[in-house]
């Protein structure tokens, strides 16, 4: 518990940022609204110039600007980047800075078995993910609601912030691996912007290829908020797949650190 408690104190400040980043980001985008709907046409002129592969890798589709909602979906593309760079530092950092701050040797030789410390500290991020997910949508949600002329798609709307938390978890993972993985990383913000802004960028390449097989490579694929604010549901065989990429990831870490070498001071 004292490890729970310590992980959630030292990144406080940090989490703060990033709650504080998501939150301007989606409040600014919606300042756009009505400067959008007031010159509509000029600016659908301007999407439908566009070249194609453009349009699909920034999914610049005309009907998104139509409500506020379909705005939204077009902020969340950077705020889920956002969110998944913030899960990524926080899953490769969470085991690395023990050997990097060296306190590693301190901490395993507290009456507490490796196990315990890793599951403390997948609580805390897991925490850390709620609370981030709670006080975003607690900023963003009124932001959309203000240009809501019609009722508000609450479910909708729901469901895409919820999204964001799926997909911390499935970048936490994939960084928690790196983490117990690695023998030392003595930078982390370079390894997350570095797997994170991979895995954009093969989200750019899967929308413009006709194959939909390229979506399972990359988690920005598995919970599309423009399909989100369509359908008002999940596509199932992408939920899955990043359920399962979350679970295996966090199952071989605990075994990778479980056998992993501390190196001593």
């Amino acid at each position: 518990m004292n490890i729970y408690r310590f992980e959630l104190k030292s990144n406080i400040p940090s989490t703060l940022l990033w709650i504080g980043a998501l939150g301007v980001t989606a409040i600014l985008v919606m300042c756009f609204y009505p400067m959008l709907k007031s010159d509509l046409d000029t600016y659908m002129e301007l999407i439908e110039n566009f070249p194609p592969v453009m349009k699909a890798a920034f999914d610049l589709s005309p009907e998104k600007f139509l409500t506020p909602l379909g705005l939204y979906t077009y902020a969340f593309t950077f705020i889920s980047l956002f969110g998944a760079v913030q899960a990524m530092n926080l899953g490769v950092g969470i085991l690395s800075k023990e050997e990097r701050e060296k306190t590693a040797d301190f901490l395993l030789t507290k009456p507490v078995t490796r196990e315990k410390v890793l599951t403390a500290k997948v609580l805390a991020s897991l925490t850390i993910f709620v609370v981030t997910n709670i006080l975003f949508t607690a900023l963003s949600a009124p932001a959309v609601a203000a240009f809501s002329e019609s009722s508000f798609e609450a479910k909708k709307f729901a469901l895409i912030n919820l999204s964001l938390f799926f997909l911390q978890v499935i970048f936490f993972s994939i960084g928690l691996v790196i983490s117990a993985a690695a023998k030392k990383i003595k930078a982390v913000l370079p390894v997350s912007l570095g797997f994170a802004f991979s895995f954009y960028a093969i989200s750019a390449f899967a929308v413009t290829s006709e194959d939909d097989k390229l979506r399972f490579i990359t988690p920005f694929q598995y919970f599309k908020s423009s399909y989100i604010a369509s359908e008002g549901r999940y596509e199932p065989e992408y939920a899955l797949t990043g359920l399962f990429i979350a679970v295996a990831g966090t199952v071989i870490s605990y075994v990778l650190y479980k056998r992993r070498d501390i190196a001593a001071v």
